[in-house]
């Protein structure tokens, strides 16, 4: 999927370990440019943390991302990773 529009966030990475090693995600928030009250919140993980970098508030973009859902305990859980972003 690809998302248009401007960055509203990005969080501080959050850093931890697993059966695979270590690993690091870093979560952007993007609203749209048409919407303010369209946000979609995209994880980047491990090297793909990077292509964060730099990236301030207001700051225009094109995000590439796939979703994924899950069936959990209480329902279903959707997540978006990200996969590329570029600035405009």
């Amino acid at each position: 999927m690809e998302f248009y529009g401007k960055v509203k966030e990005v969080l501080d990475p959050i850093h931890g370990q697993g059966s695979k090693g270590l690993w690091v995600r870093q979560t952007i928030v993007l609203e749209s440019f048409d919407n303010p009250e369209i946000i979609i919140a995209i994880d980047a993980l491990n090297e793909r943390c990077e292509k964060l970098e730099g990236l301030q508030p207001g700051k225009a973009v094109k995000a590439s991302f796939g979703v994924q859902s899950r069936k959990g305990e209480k329902g279903y859980f959707t997540s978006a990773t990200l996969w590329d972003i570029n600035p405009l």
